[in-house]
C-alpha cells in the first residue's frame, strides 16, 4: 500500500516509474500475465476511484486539511501538461512539512481542480484512506496506462 512515508520519502516515484518500466518493455495486453497480476495487485492497493468535481468537493470538504501540488508523477514526465493534486488530511500536513506542497482553503482546493477540467479526477488512498485527489493526465498516468493494457484498477462511484 502507498503511505504518506512513500510520499515524503519520493519512494512513490520509484514505485511509479518500476511499472512504466512493465508498459514499456512488455507488449500487448498484461491482463492474463504474471506481471500484470503483480501490478494490479500493487495498483489495487490504492482503491483508485474516478470521480466527478462533486465527488470529488465532498471529499475536500470532509476533510480536516488541505494542501495543492503539481500532481506527484508529474517529475516523471516534464513533458506533460501541468496539472496539480490536491492532498488531503495527513498527507497534506506531511507533504507541507516537507515542503511539497501549501496548506490551502477547502475553497482554494476545489477551485484547483476546476482549474484542469479537461483531465479526469482520481482519488487514491495513503496510508488507508483517501487522500490524493489527482487532475489525471492520462496519456502517462500509471492507472490509465493500466487499464489500456488490460489492468482494471480504476473503480468508479456508479459500479457495482
Amino acid at each position: 500500500m502507498g503511505t504518506i512515508e512513500d510520499y515524503t520519502s519520493g519512494k512513490i516515484l520509484e514505485k511509479i516509474s518500476k511499472a512504466l518500466v512493465v508498459f514499456d518493455t512488455q507488449n500487448g495486453p498484461l491482463g492474463k500475465s504474471v506481471i500484470g497480476s503483480r501490478l494490479l495487485d500493487k495498483l489495487h492497493e490504492f482503491e483508485p476511484l474516478v470521480l466527478t468535481l462533486p465527488e470529488a468537493v465532498k471529499h475536500i470538504l470532509g476533510s480536516v486539511q488541505s494542501a495543492t501540488a503539481i500532481r506527484v508523477c508529474r517529475s516523471l514526465n516534464p513533458d506533460a501538461p501541468v496539472t496539480e493534486s490536491v492532498f488531503l488530511d495527513d498527507l497534506a500536513e506531511a507533504m507541507v512539512r516537507e515542503g511539497k506542497a501549501e496548506f490551502c482553503s477547502k475553497e482554494k482546493a476545489v477551485k484547483t481542480l476546476e482549474k484542469y477540467p479537461q483531465y479526469p479526477l482520481v482519488v487514491s488512498k495513503v496510508s488507508g484512506s483517501y487522500q490524493e485527489i489527482c487532475r489525471c493526465y492520462p496519456r502517462q498516468c500509471i492507472y490509465w496506462l493500466a487499464e489500456q493494457r488490460g489492468l482494471k484498477c480504476l473503480h468508479r462511484n456508479n459500479e457495482a
